[in-house]
């Protein structure tokens, strides 16, 4: 693979966008860990006052720092740094099953495509990481 660093990027990404990555991905992995396992602790009656993790206002905060965190790491990663797209579209890929999530099919169909799509976009995260990781081996 052929990266194209420069030593503004590398002083930079040494600082701040594996902090991005590293939380983007700990954050997208306890979204999938939450939309697969909520539904089936809240079915568990002594686990009953665990209903509010299932309140859309939590699954919005959730995608919305995730959101925010693959804007701020893998957008200037993309353009400032490693130029590859496959972090890109992963994480657009994740987005997209989790917006398809939003529409009531059947409730297997958000426990199926929400988690999917949140491990696309920790994969997304990761790959990011690895191409920057790759940036500042080089230098």
């Amino acid at each position: 693979m052929k990266f194209n660093c420069n030593n503004v990027a590398f002083m930079r990404l040494t600082r701040i966008k594996p902090w991005y990555d590293h939380v983007g991905f700990s954050a997208s992995l306890l979204c999938a860990i939450h939309c697969a396992a909520i539904p089936i602790l809240i079915s568990f009656s002594a686990l009953g006052s665990l209903a509010f993790l299932a309140h859309p206002l939590v699954e919005w905060t959730f995608i919305s720092i995730g959101l925010v965190l693959a804007l701020l790491s893998l957008r200037p990663s993309y353009l400032k740094d490693h130029h590859k797209k496959l972090p890109i579209i992963l994480a657009i890929s994740g987005f997209v099953l989790i917006a398809l999530s939003r529409i009531e099919i059947h409730e297997l169909w958000e426990a199926i495509l929400t988690p999917a799509g949140a491990i696309c976009i920790a994969v997304a995260h990761y790959y990011n990481w690895k191409f920057l990781k790759s940036c500042k081996h080089k230098h």
